[in-house]
């Protein structure tokens, strides 16, 4: 079942219009590839078609809703691999309502759809969160790969809605996948947060370098003293795509984290981004914590050596991130909006 898929078929991205679906609509045109794509506006849609390629092997597919059924029908016809990057992601207001259905259906309605109209190989994006969240209950010298999985319970105990939509709807994936006579392979890619540019003219700001912009827009004063795993978003689109192009790679979760940085780290690497006009904006006081933070430690070997990753540095990260952020206007924090999609 490993075959390579046939470049003459397209490749179906969902949410082409987010800051992952539109880099991995990007990579896919750079490698050769035939590209369907879906999105809600076609309006934010938009700059996908100044991607090099675009105007002669991207095709847009507008209105397209995760939640119902057979909506991805149109766009899915004729193709060989699907990678589903389509999934609600914010942090003000999270729900169980408003993350946990739309995510778990989302993904029972685009792999219904795979398994109905034959495809052969489906990539997940799903989320360190499905991995790595233990509240407590692992020690700080544990290394996390992709035999970890969150506690459940504990994430409802946490009220952390956002992490269990991405543990329920990769859960459901597997389920599907080893449904007797499943015509698809599954590979899942479990990303920490995505930081690295966004593509020209993106007419929204995302949720995951929603954050960067607050380190330079003069808003926060204190550095938060702790760690965080990150990764860049041309690492998450190439992990993707290298999965078309490999043999022996199905049936796996990946582990993609870039680094685990301090904080001030981060906001070092912006300082030395950003024009001199907007260095003053940037704190340099870390705040004070009764516990001192500890490292998310976690083994990215999987994604390096099946699948050939050489992760971006921080400071390549940090700088192409506050760089493009720059260069789409986006100079607020308060420029974001979670109803963006």
């Amino acid at each position: 079942m490993s075959a390579l898929i046939n470049k003459v078929a397209p490749v179906l991205v969902t949410g082409g219009s987010g800051f992952l679906g539109s880099w991995c609509v990007q990579t896919l045109l750079a490698r050769g590839y035939l590209v369907h794509t879906t999105v809600r506006s076609a309006e934010k849609a938009a700059f996908l078609h100044s991607i090099p390629g675009a105007d002669t092997r991207l095709k847009i597919f507008s209105g397209v809703d995760l939640l119902t059924s057979g909506s991805y029908e149109e766009a899915m016809t004729g193709c060989e691999a699907v990678l589903h990057t389509a999934s609600p992601f914010f942090f003000a207001g999270q729900t169980e309502a408003n993350l946990v259905p739309p995510a778990v259906e989302g993904t029972r309605n685009v792999l219904t759809t795979c398994a109905k109209l034959q495809v052969k190989k489906v990539v997940l994006t799903s989320s360190m969160a499905a991995v790595y969240m233990h509240f407590g209950s692992k020690s700080g010298d544990h290394v996390f790969t992709e035999e970890d999985w969150t506690d459940e319970a504990a994430t409802r105990a946490n009220k952390a809605w956002y992490v269990l939509s991405k543990l329920k709807a990769e859960q459901l994936a597997w389920e599907m996948s080893r449904e007797p006579g499943c015509p698809f392979e599954l590979a899942v890619i479990n990303p920490s947060l995505i930081w690295g540019p966004q593509l020209p003219n993106q007419p929204h700001l995302n949720t995951s370098i929603a954050v960067t912009v607050k380190y330079f827009d003069g808003s926060v004063k204190e550095i938060e003293n702790a760690y965080r795993a990150v990764v860049d978003v041309r690492d998450v689109a190439d992990a993707h795509v290298a999965l078309l192009e490999k043999g022996d790679v199905w049936g796996k979760r990946y582990v993609l984290v870039g680094s685990s940085i301090h904080f001030s780290e981060a906001y070092e690497a912006a300082r030395l981004a950003v024009p001199d006009s907007l260095k003053g904006n940037i704190p340099t006081q870390i705040a004070a914590t009764s516990t001192p933070p500890q490292p998310v430690l976690c083994d990215n070997t999987r994604s390096r050596e099946l699948l050939g990753l050489s992760y971006r540095s921080v400071n390549e990260m940090v700088a192409a991130t506050v760089q493009s952020c720059l260069d789409n206007g986006f100079t607020d924090g308060k420029m974001y909006s979670a109803n963006k999609l």
